[in-house]
């Protein structure tokens, strides 16, 4: 177990340099021009958006490979929306059941491309009763958008106090 929570702390730590560099990388500001029929540099910045990822999700603590979804309503911030804010839901479909109820805050970096960062509560529920602790999830994804929609891929780290979680899958939403 120590060999693999090694792991995962090293892949945490390369994933926010990731974030950190290509924020800064792409720290100029974004503007949006055609040349010949065609947009460059436009940032995917909603000012409201509901969102729901669902994917495959490891569980190295439990040894088990099973099903996650997660629920989304993040509120742009600013005049750009490139910073983002809101509340988010997350269950894990186990044996276990794990339910995450959490704060969002959002940064979209370049295009479609954000990262999320989502301290809150988790309730796990099993045979032996309930219990509540702290966790934290890291996302990043991509999205392609059509029209009000968009589709793309997602990937995310969950840590608690037992362990750690990942879920890659595919994120939809809608903004209004």
């Amino acid at each position: 177990m120590f060999f693999k929570l090694h792991i995962i702390q090293k892949l945490f730590a390369t994933l926010c340099l990731v974030a950190f560099l290509s924020a800064n990388a792409f720290a100029q500001e974004d503007h949006d021009h055609d040349h010949e029929g065609h947009q460059h540099g436009r940032l995917h910045a909603h000012e409201n958006e509901i969102s729901i990822a669902t994917g495959v999700v490891p569980l190295p603590a439990e040894d088990e490979l099973t099903v996650g979804f997660h629920l989304h309503y993040i509120k742009g911030l600013g005049k750009t929306n490139r910073f983002g804010m809101g509340i988010g839901f997350e269950s894990i479909l186990d044996e276990h059941k794990h339910y995450t109820a959490s704060v969002v805050f959002q940064y979209r970096i370049y295009k479609g491309w954000s990262v999320s960062y989502a301290p809150g509560v988790l309730l796990l529920i099993d045979e032996h009763g309930n219990e509540t602790q702290f966790a934290q999830h890291i996302e990043t994804t991509y999205e392609f958008e059509l029209g009000k929609f968009h589709i793309g891929p997602v990937g995310e780290v969950g840590i608690e106090q037992y362990g750690v979680h990942y879920m890659l899958g595919v994120h939809f939403g809608t903004e209004f």
